[in-house]
């Protein structure tokens, strides 16, 4: 019997009580692998930083000026400004930068009950009538989704790599109806090729180009397949294009040690000690003109 017309929905089928205890589990475990995996990020880095050419003063001048990038562009080199911390070793025994679980507080029900149905209201207005025909009025979030938002306002990865600049997911709860965009701008931003597109949103977006969309989707080779919600990650160098649910994208995004590019992390450090260095030697040279006046 052909699933065409139907929405495959797996969540859905469990009881509240067992969507809460999945859920809960789900995010806990989230927390647990993200902060242990910021600690070995941000350890490496650290240690990145201290195995180049320089002193105390000039791979702290480095450290801040890694800490003020905030996307792929360029940025000048910075100074550091916290004289109680004078060494490097120092600065590692007393950060707390790796502790980060990514896990956000919930937001309060009455909050979340009006973005869910300001969200659903907006899909279903742009979800495409021609694919999916009286199933677009009746048409609802992801089951998975909406107990998600129940136990936390979203997830975020802080960046400490400064490499693949990945956005936070689900964190803006707001502005529905610019989330849930039209469904040629979806399809065009996606990079889902390949599938046919229903309905959808957009979950996280940095501003530079990194971008997640949770979509209603089906593959154009399974016409007879059920639509099914899926997560799909816009980001340059990303070996992974979508997720068929919740858990596998949290479980990736919180791995997050295992696809950073450490080759371009080297890269960019070595970068980051020549910028320090010559700022270091511009302001030099500087103190020796106004000594000399």
């Amino acid at each position: 019997m052909s699933l065409a017309n139907e929405i495959f929905d797996e969540f859905g089928e469990l009881s509240a009580a067992e969507r809460h205890e999945t859920t809960a589990t789900l995010v806990s475990q989230f927390a647990d692998v993200m902060r242990d995996n910021n600690k070995r990020i941000f350890s490496r880095v650290l240690d990145m930083i201290a195995e180049t050419e320089g002193d105390d003063k000039l791979h702290l001048d480095m450290l801040a000026t890694h800490h003020d990038i905030e996307g792929p562009e360029y940025i000048e080199a910075k100074s550091w400004d916290m004289p109680e911390i004078t060494t490097f070793s120092d600065y590692r025994a007393r950060t707390h930068l790796g502790d980060d679980s990514g896990i956000c507080d919930p937001e309060s029900e009455s909050s979340l009950a009006y973005y869910l149905s300001d969200l659903e209201a907006a899909v279903r207005k742009n979800a495409d009538r021609d694919l999916l025909g009286s199933l677009a009025d009746s048409l609802q979030l992801p089951a998975e989704f909406v107990e998600f938002l129940k136990h936390t306002s979203g997830v975020t990865y802080p960046n400490l790599d400064k490499s693949k600049f990945l956005c936070a997911f689900a964190t803006e709860l707001y502005w529905a109806d610019k989330h849930a965009k039209l469904l040629e701008q979806l399809y065009r931003f996606s990079g889902c090729s390949g599938f046919k597109v229903a309905a959808g949103w957009k979950a996280g977006d940095n501003g530079y180009g990194r971008v997640i969309y949770y979509l209603l989707c089906k593959d154009d080779e399974e016409p007879d397949e059920p639509w099914q919600w899926r997560i799909w990650v816009n980001i340059a160098y990303s070996e992974v294009s979508y997720f068929d649910c919740l858990r596998d994208f949290l479980c990736w995004y919180c791995h997050a040690y295992d696809w950073v590019d450490w080759d371009i992390v080297e890269m960019d450090i070595d970068d980051l000690n020549k910028k320090c260095k010559e700022a270091s030697k511009r302001d030099q040279e500087q103190g020796t003109e106004e000594e000399s006046e």
